[in-house]
C-alpha cells in the first residue's frame, strides 16, 4: 500500500494563542479573564462563526473595519489553451482517486519509485456534486481601511476548509456569486 505523509505547512501562523493571550492580558490588565477561560471561549466561538458562514450564509464583519469574510462560489472548469490542449490547471487534484489509479497502474512499485516516474496520470476533481462550482472562503476588502491591503490574506485552518467541503457535498449548499 502506498503511504504518503503531509509535509510542513506552507503558511505557518504568525501569531498563535500564546501571543494573542499575552496581548489581551497586557491590554486588559485587571479585567482579563483566565487563560483557560479564554481558550474555551475561542474554541467555541470561532467554529460557531465558521458554521454560521457556511450553513446560514453569514457575512462575518471583522472588527476594526477590516472587511467581511464570506463563503463564495467559484466556477471551475477545464479550458482549452491556444494549442488546442485541455488545460486542467484550475482543477484540484483528487488525491484519493489518483492514489488508487497509481496502485492499479504500478502494482509492483513502492511509493518512492512511483514518485520518480515522470508524466504519471493525475485524476482531477470536476466538482460534479456542485454543478462545476467550488466554494471558497473570501475576504471582501472593499469596506476595509487597511493600508497595503494586497499584502494581506486570510487562510482558514484545515478543519474549517473540511467543514466547508463537507457542507458543500452533503448539505446541498446554494451560494450566489
Amino acid at each position: 500500500m502506498l503511504t504518503y505523509k503531509r509535509g510542513p505547512g506552507k503558511n505557518p501562523a504568525d501569531y498563535k494563542f500564546a501571543e494573542i493571550f499575552a496581548f489581551y492580558k497586557e491590554t486588559y490588565k485587571d479585567a482579563a479573564l483566565p487563560r483557560d477561560v479564554v481558550r474555551k471561549l475561542y474554541s467555541k466561538l470561532f467554529p460557531a462563526i465558521v458554521k454560521l458562514m457556511i450553513f446560514e450564509n453569514l457575512d462575518y464583519r471583522m472588527p476594526v473595519r477590516m472587511g467581511y469574510l464570506r463563503v463564495k462560489k467559484k466556477a471551475v472548469a477545464p479550458s482549452i489553451d491556444s494549442s488546442g490542449n485541455l488545460d486542467t490547471r484550475g482543477l484540484s487534484v483528487d488525491y484519493k482517486k489518483t492514489k488508487r489509479l497509481w496502485q492499479k497502474l504500478y502494482p509492483d512499485k513502492t511509493a518512492e519509485e512511483i514518485k520518480a516516474i515522470e508524466g504519471k496520470p493525475i485524476v482531477r476533481e470536476l466538482n460534479e456534486h456542485s454543478n462545476g462550482y467550488r466554494l471558497v472562503f473570501f475576504w471582501d476588502k472593499t469596506t476595509s481601511n487597511l493600508s497595503n491591503q494586497n499584502a494581506y490574506y486570510v487562510k482558514l485552518t484545515r478543519t474549517n476548509c473540511q467543514t466547508l467541503s463537507h457542507g458543500a457535498k452533503y448539505n446541498n449548499l446554494n451560494f450566489c456569486c
